[in-house]
């Protein structure tokens, strides 16, 4: 029985998943998706009208919604430790969290056959595929569905041959990028709601002579069609807003030092040569399209010069240690970049590796933002390896957790327990592997000390603190970006994809958009 309090808003919500069994929900980060999804399937589950449910999520999220049904239910529970963090979880015949090595899983999954409630990450449909389709279960929900957008991936394919009569997706961003990442989502929650691809795309896409996106068409009748399978309210809504913290964004721009500068231009110099010899092969990169996931043919010759001059004039950006990080890992043979040692190899005049001018910035930001006690932050950056650079120069300001990718689905619960409930701890250091999902009201300040290129994983950072159990009245965002680089076009191309997600989902703004903003070469030419 579900024991927790709704928000009015959330009401709706509980109400069409009862009626409609196969729906999108669209509420936007912060807004209680997983509190009216565990009233709505105790309901179900009252009713007689289902069985079993499979929860699939982020591994970083198993154990949130582990405590989540303990919490909001009348369920027995127990106490599980965690790297030093107690938890308090339903017990295994209630609750069958799938987690850990392969021996444990095996026995985790004679459990949950007689389980109420299965909780599994997406990669359970590529390493336990056999276990998982033994299950009884009727019901199944996609936290986070956001994660089969991509046509091609494989965990998509093998999600979308679930289909049980009750299907329930979660994502506050359904359109990260382009109106085709709903189009797939929608695919597994009723094929019958924006039809064949090919009408999909005569419908809503016009293309290039290259065949690339340049503008997207009858965005009203998307939204229109799409309404009928999904429900969504915006943390901007006038009955959401009140019962949230309200927002406070800016932008805190960086200057780059004289010799920093210098190395900039000569790696878009490099980037305009592969630019020019993209054209020259008559290719169109959609660079977009290659950050979701989707990699273009030939990612390896021109195209895949192209990113790689992006991405070394990014790690300068973020702390020219980086570039050099990448050089070494080449020569290495554990990664990097082979453009990054041919480049590092070449010059004698880089700058001084622990002069980070970005990071001094930070440094100035995060004292003033901690100098009230007991207030907390959260700061995010694209590359892992800017964690230990991170954590050295903020450690003077207290105590902290660094939350990444590589980090087991324990070790993440843990490292999240540790912030929420130690005071000391004032600072969240998180990869976007953090972006997700994860709860943090404790938090008043968050900073993106660098800007992903997707307009979804900035949207999904940026409310991680915006939570209505927040105690704060106003919560912040800081975006730190270099002038006149690359930083300021992707804060462009950001603000263009926001107003197109806007479009598809809630209905606002015009209905077509074109996709062409000041073009990569336009921006070298001003600002190199």
């Amino acid at each position: 029985m579900f024991t927790g309090e709704l928000f009015p808003y959330q009401y709706e919500a509980v109400d069409r998943v009862l009626s409609d069994r196969r729906i999108l929900v669209a509420y936007s980060m912060g807004t209680g998706k997983t509190v009216l999804t565990i009233a709505a399937l105790e309901e179900l589950f009252g009713r007689g009208d289902i069985r079993q449910c499979v929860i699939m999520v982020p591994s970083s999220l198993k154990w949130q919604w582990a405590q989540a049904l303990a919490r909001f239910t009348d369920t027995p529970t127990r106490t599980i430790t965690l790297r030093g963090m107690d938890l308090v979880v339903p017990t295994e015949d209630v609750c069958a969290v799938i987690n850990g090595t392969p021996k444990q899983r095996r026995r985790q999954w004679q459990t949950a056959h007689h389980a109420d409630y299965v909780i599994v990450s997406y990669g359970s449909v590529l390493h336990d595929w056999k276990e998982l389709c033994a299950l009884p279960a009727d019901a199944l929900v996609l936290d986070e569905a956001s994660a089969i957008k991509n046509f091609s991936a494989q965990t998509t394919k093998r999600v979308k041959k679930l289909r049980p009569p009750i299907r329930i997706a979660l994502t506050g961003t359904p359109v990260e990028n382009r109106p085709e990442e709903v189009f797939s989502i929608m695919e597994w929650v009723n094929t019958q709601i924006l039809g064949r691809w090919d009408l999909f795309e005569k419908s809503y896409i016009n293309r290039n002579f290259f065949g690339g996106v340049s503008s997207y068409k009858n965005l009203g009748l998307l939204h229109k069609n799409l309404s009928r399978a999904m429900i969504r309210k915006s943390r901007l809504d006038p009955e959401v807003a009140k019962y949230l913290p309200a927002v406070t964004e800016t932008t805190r721009h960086v200057q780059l030092d004289k010799t920093t500068r210098s190395i900039y231009k000569a790696i878009l110099a490099d980037l305009q040569a592969a630019m020019d010899e993209l054209a020259e092969a008559g290719g169109d990169f959609d660079l977009a399209a290659y950050y979701a996931g989707i990699k273009p043919d030939g990612a390896f010759g021109a195209q895949g010069k192209l990113m790689a001059r992006l991405q070394a004039a990014r790690l300068l950006l973020d702390h020219p240690q980086l570039l050099m990080d990448s050089a070494v890992a080449f020569h290495e043979g554990t990664g990097g970049s082979q453009y990054a040692a041919e480049f590092a190899a070449g010059r004698y005049d880089l700058p001084d590796l622990h002069a980070a001018p970005k990071l001094a910035v930070l440094d100035d930001l995060v004292g003033t933002m901690l100098a009230e006690p007991g207030t907390k932050a959260a700061i995010f950056t694209d590359y892992r390896k800017m964690l230990p650079y991170l954590s050295e120069r903020l450690d003077k300001h207290g105590g902290m957790v660094l939350f990444h990718g590589q980090l087991n689905s324990d070790e993440k619960a843990a490292v999240l327990a540790r912030f929420k409930t130690d005071p000391e701890c004032r600072l969240f250091i998180s990869t976007n592997a953090g972006g997700y999902g994860l709860d943090l009201p404790e938090a008043q300040y968050l900073v993106n000390y660098d800007l992903p290129y997707s307009n979804g994983v900035l949207s999904q950072r940026n409310t991680r603190h915006v939570r209505a159990s927040s105690k704060f009245d106003r919560v912040h965002v800081t975006n730190l970006v270099v002038e006149e680089t690359i930083e300021e076009r992707v804060q462009a191309t950001l603000a263009l994809r926001q107003k197109l997600s806007q479009a598809v989902v809630d209905g606002t703004g015009a209905g077509a958009l074109d996709m062409d903003i000041e073009s990569l070469a336009e921006h070298i030419e001003n600002v190199g």
